[in-house]
This record gives C-alpha cells, sequence and structure tokens, in this order.
C-alpha cells in the first residue's frame, strides 16, 4: 500500500509540474502586463517595482563580487555597476512594462521615466552595463559608444562574461544565492529546483513569525559544498542563455562526481530548502519534494510562497 501510495503521489506532483509548465507557456504568449513605481536594485540587473521582480529588457551586467581591472589595480565592477543603476533610478517613478520570452523563464521589464528616459538604455550608455542582446539588440549601438568612449568599466579592463556553456566545470563553489553557484569564471543554476531569493521570508512553526528562508536556504547550499570540489555537468536550454547544472561533490580526479553521493539539487530539495522547478521538471526529483514535503523539514515547516510565485508578486 505504501508502495502505491508513493507512486501515486509522485504521478499527482509530476502531472502538476508539467501542467504549470504548460500554464507558463500560455502566460508566456499574453499581453505584456504593466507596473509602475520607483525602483529597487536586486542584483546583476535585476530590479523590484512594487512587488514584481524582473530583468531589465536589454541589458545586463557582472554579478556582484566579480572584479574588473584599471591598470594593475582590481576594483569591484559588479558592486559600483550595481550602485551605479540605484544611483541613475534614484528618486524616479518608472513606468514598466513586462515581458516573458519562450523557453526563458525570467521576466523583463522595459522601463520608461515620466521624461521618456529608457532605463536599461541610461544604464548601458553609462559604461556600467553590457547591452544584453538574447531578447533585444536595442541597446547595442549605446554598448559602443560607451565602449568606445572609455565610459564606466571600459575604462580599465573587464572580466570575461559567460559565453559559450563547457561541457562541465570543477572547482570551489562560491554561492552567490540558494540556487547559484560560481565555480571559476562560470556561473551555474542548479537545474530541476527553484529556491528561495536571498530576501524571502517563510514560516517555520506556529509562533515563531516570519523566518529569512532566503538567508537559511542559502546557507544551507554554503554548507553542503564547504571544503568541497565540486563537480557540474553543464546544460543550456534554448530560449536561454543561463548555465545550468547538476552539481556535486568532485571524485579525486575532479573530472565527474564522486560515485555514490546525492548532487547538491537532490540535497537541497532533501533538505526542504528547495522545490522541484514546476516550468522544467524532472521526474526524479519530485518524490524527493513528496518526502521533504511528509517530514516537515525545510520550508515545509510552515507556510511559505514558491520562489517564482514570490518574483511576481504573491506575497
Amino acid at each position: 500500500m505504501a508502495s502505491a501510495e508513493r507512486s501515486f503521489g509522485i504521478a499527482l506532483v509530476t502531472a502538476v509540474l508539467l501542467w504549470c509548465s504548460a500554464a507558463q507557456t500560455a502566460y508566456a504568449q499574453a499581453a505584456p502586463e504593466t507596473v509602475a513605481g520607483e525602483i529597487r536594485v536586486r542584483g546583476a540587473g535585476v530590479v523590484q517595482v512594487l512587488n514584481q521582480w524582473f530583468q531589465l529588457l536589454g541589458a545586463s551586467t557582472f554579478e556582484r563580487d566579480e572584479a574588473c581591472h584599471l591598470g594593475r589595480v582590481p576594483y569591484q565592477c559588479g558592486l559600483i555597476a550595481q550602485g551605479h543603476l540605484a544611483e541613475i533610478s534614484a528618486g524616479t517613478r518608472y513606468t514598466c512594462t513586462l515581458h516573458e520570452f519562450r523557453g526563458d523563464t525570467r521576466r523583463y521589464g522595459d522601463c520608461v521615466s515620466p521624461s521618456g528616459e529608457k532605463l536599461a538604455a541610461t544604464w548601458v550608455r553609462s559604461g556600467w552595463a553590457f547591452a544584453h542582446r538574447l531578447h533585444s539588440s536595442a541597446l547595442v549601438a549605446e554598448e559602443a559608444a560607451a565602449r568606445a568612449a572609455k565610459r564606466g568599466m571600459w575604462a580599465g579592463t573587464t572580466p570575461p562574461v559567460d559565453g559559450a556553456a563547457p561541457a562541465s566545470v570543477s572547482g570551489a563553489a562560491y554561492i552567490l544565492d540558494a540556487n547559484t553557484l560560481r565555480i571559476g569564471g562560470t556561473l551555474v543554476r542548479l537545474a530541476g529546483t527553484d529556491a528561495p531569493e536571498t530576501p524571502q521570508s517563510c514560516g517555520l512553526a506556529a509562533g515563531r513569525g516570519p523566518t529569512h528562508a532566503g538567508i537559511f536556504a542559502r546557507g544551507m547550499l554554503s554548507n553542503m559544498t564547504m571544503g568541497k570540489r565540486i563537480h557540474c555537468v553543464i546544460e543550456r536550454r534554448p530560449g536561454d542563455d543561463r548555465n545550468f547544472g547538476v552539481c556535486g561533490e568532485a571524485d579525486a580526479a575532479g573530472t565527474a562526481m564522486r560515485a555514490g553521493t546525492q548532487t547538491l539539487n537532490e540535497q537541497m530539495l532533501a533538505a526542504g530548502w528547495a522545490v522541484a522547478d514546476r516550468v522544467h521538471p524532472r521526474a526524479d526529483y519530485a518524490d524527493l519534494q513528496i518526502k521533504a514535503d511528509r517530514d516537515n523539514v525545510g520550508l515545509w515547516q510552515g507556510p511559505f510562497m514558491r520562489p517564482d510565485d514570490w518574483r511576481r508578486g504573491y506575497r
């Protein structure tokens, strides 16, 4: 009986994940949504307006921890770039038209000030952002002009950005958030899972109030990788320029994952600090989510909002 219940549970979760994937595709074809308000900078080209999180359409920059060089002197160009975006958007109410694109789970916003100036264009023109060509080539000329004038990061030597995806990477992992790590110069997002954003909260137990779910989850992933050499098998998805990986502790040679160990993806699900990705589901992850829910571990100890719903503004 227990085996039959487990099989039914896995089949049910898989069906729900597949249904949500179809719903996401349908949503991507819907009319664009508009949101208006002041900009809060949340990451490398990621901003928040009211409760909505999204990427700026046509622009991108380095992650916060990345460095550039001016002569022989390194400086934190990622941090400066995000600070500059905060500076140029401060005190202005923007109207942002939100877009989604097939194959890409991110949302993008085209934000315009009352004077008609596009925020992404101003940022790229300042020299502190690249023209992100994946879904729009509108800002290529602005990037070329900033580069020619040696404005912003173009005054020195910029670090390389993610290009063609390697088949795999190995090395020490630097944790950016609960679903993202960097190995060497390669940014990797754990495939098949979705974890709370760093500012996101949840409720772990009755009477305890909100808990910092994103910080807890990031700490869990950091603990899983501490002192270990990590190996990630990389994949790319049509319509998305990010690296997705199945990652785990590397073997002695550093060319594969150590046999007999759970992947980081599986460990995060089993610990309850990530949920199965419902847009790109993996059937073998469904039972891990079911077990975490039944065992009341991690996020499942109390009420929480799925990370993708949280980014859409459902609080």
